[in-house]
Formats: C-alpha cells, sequence, structure tokens
C-alpha cells in the first residue's frame, strides 16, 4: 500500500477522503479544546477536564497528538482526533482514535497512516 502521507511534509495539509468532505491534519492545539468537546459529545464518549488537558497540551518529547479538522457549514469543524505514544519501546501504534464518521467517512484509516508516518519519522531524526 503507497502511504498518502509524506511524514518529511509539513503537517497542515489537506486530504480527500473517498467518503467524506477534504479534511486537514495538523498538530493538536489548545483553541480545539471546544471542537474536542463537541467531537466526543457527538461520538457519545465523555471526556473529562484532565483527558482534555492532557490531548491539548502537547508535549511532542512523549506524545504526538493530530486533529483533523473540516469545513462543515463554512465552518471549521474538528471531525477526529488522534495520539501515538512516542516512547513506548518503539511499538508504533496509536493509543488514541476518535472519529466522527458521519461526517468524515474513511478518516480513521488516514488519520492512523498519519500517525504512524509521523511518530516513525519523529523517532528517526532522534536516534541520528
Amino acid at each position: 500500500m503507497s502511504s498518502r502521507i509524506n511524514p518529511g511534509g509539513l503537517l497542515a495539509e489537506y486530504h480527500a477522503l473517498p467518503g467524506g468532505p477534504r479534511v486537514c491534519l495538523r498538530l493538536v492545539r489548545r483553541r480545539d479544546a471546544a471542537g474536542l468537546r463537541a467531537l466526543y459529545a457527538r461520538h457519545g464518549t465523555p471526556l473529562s477536564e484532565l483527558e482534555l488537558a492532557r490531548l491539548v497540551t502537547l508535549d511532542l518529547a512523549t506524545q504526538l497528538v493530530l486533529c483533523a479538522t473540516a469545513l462543515i457549514d463554512s465552518a471549521e469543524t474538528v471531525v477526529g482526533v488522534g495520539a501515538i505514544e512516542l516512547e513506548d519501546g518503539g511499538r508504533l501504534a496509536p493509543s488514541l482514535v476518535v472519529v466522527d464518521e458521519e461526517l468524515a467517512d474513511g478518516l480513521d484509516a488516514l488519520l492512523v497512516e498519519a500517525l504512524v508516518a509521523h511518530a516513525d519519522a519523529m523517532l528517526r531524526a532522534r536516534a541520528a
């Protein structure tokens, strides 16, 4: 399978989903807090203030957190979030993937691919 993700490229690139809108994958920001709350509410998953704080308080030494946004009804909407641990003994598997499948069908696979590719590139750069 050829990768749609350029791990050497900058984040904040747009990707077309097969069953949804174009999404932008980028590092999560503190100002995404309200959008993350809304995403979790649509997903039907509780999100505590502590969990939210851990998501938006980015520490690239230990964890990579990507946010997926799409233009929905003329507003930037958080449609997905994913995290991968960078100190997990070389095991590259996301620890979190939450996606609004109604708004962004097919995003989960793209988000997993992006997390793994970027984490791998970051770990290789550290080792060099």
